[in-house]
């Protein structure tokens, strides 16, 4: 089993971390040939959140080797803090934090080599910065972190969530500004309903803790993105509002994806779950996607 990369793009993979550190204090990184997943299953994600993502290796890797008897895949488990600890070192040091004025401690000609490693019996994801000083010495930086590789049964056991055919896709607003609002709203209520239409209206309401107020938002005219479904039931009229019904900190958590960028899809699946796709990049030419699974909260009138 061998495994070794330099890291092209340490900015990105830093934003994807942080996102998934939000959710979980552990994470699965499937490595393959030609995409990297991340994987936060369902009894990590807080609030029942689960992430289901794959980035294409070249969005991220360049120089990219991996071998094993299981079809050149390694399935690893890490800890998300000492991983988020070391790309944070590795950003600062490449200068990427803050690309107006570089950081007076940054590298000249930073490269980021990651490989699999061993120290004793624990297997550990070796980090390398090697890079000259603002002084013009070389140096080089070393980070190694613990990681699991999983066997087979494990791996079996990690399955996407079954959901049923969502009722309705739709473009949402810029994710940055649907945090900010739905942190307000967490000031109000634990819940907001979600409900939207294939006219583009979309609707966040919410019911105060004490049940005095009641608070609604209402977006007109998003888009609403062609599917290829063979779906040969009547379609729905197109004003009838689909919804359900989430936790405002679950929301929270997939909004810290707006660190990512990119547009961000999501579908309803009426009282059951919201699904919502971040994509790096164009739609079309998107270097991966990462998928929120955020499970309904569901009242007694839908038992």
């Amino acid at each position: 089993m061998r495994f070794r990369t330099h890291i092209s793009n340490v900015q990105l993979l830093h934003k994807i971390v942080r996102s998934l550190a939000a959710l979980a204090k552990l994470c699965v990184i499937r490595l393959s040939p030609d995409k990297v997943h991340f994987i936060v299953p369902g009894n990590e994600g807080r609030d029942g959140v689960q992430v289901w993502s794959q980035v294409k290796v070249s969005t991220l890797f360049t120089e990219y080797r991996i071998e094993s008897h299981s079809d050149n895949e390694i399935w690893l488990e890490v800890h998300l803090d000492p991983l988020l600890k070391v790309l944070r070192s590795a950003d600062s040091s490449v200068g990427s934090i803050n690309d107006t004025g570089r950081n007076a401690t940054s590298l000249t000609e930073a490269d980021v080599s990651l490989k699999l490693n061993k120290k004793g019996d624990q297997p550990v994801w070796a980090f390398e910065i090697r890079g000259r000083s603002p002084n013009g010495r070389p140096m080089t930086i070393s980070h190694d972190i613990n990681v699991r590789v999983l066997g087979p049964r494990r791996q079996g056991e990690l399955n996407e969530p079954l959901c049923p055919p969502p009722d309705i896709h739709l473009v949402l607003p810029n994710l940055t500004d649907l945090r900010n609002l739905v942190s307000r709203l967490g000031h109000m209520a634990d819940d907001v309903e979600i409900s939207a239409n294939q006219e583009g209206t979309m609707v966040f309401a919410v019911k105060s803790k004490t049940g005095r107020v009641n608070l609604s938002t209402q977006w007109r005219d998003l888009h609403i993105p062609t599917t290829n479904t063979e779906d040969e039931t009547e379609p729905a009229p197109a004003d009838k509002m689909f919804s359900c019904t989430v936790s405002i900190r679950g929301l929270q958590k997939f909004l810290t994806s707006h660190l990512v960028g990119g547009t961000a899809i999501a579908c309803i699946c009426q009282a059951h779950c919201l699904i919502a796709y971040v994509y790096i990049g164009e739609v079309h030419e998107a270097g991966g996607v990462l998928t929120f699974f955020i499970p309904a909260k569901l009242s007694g009138d839908e038992y």
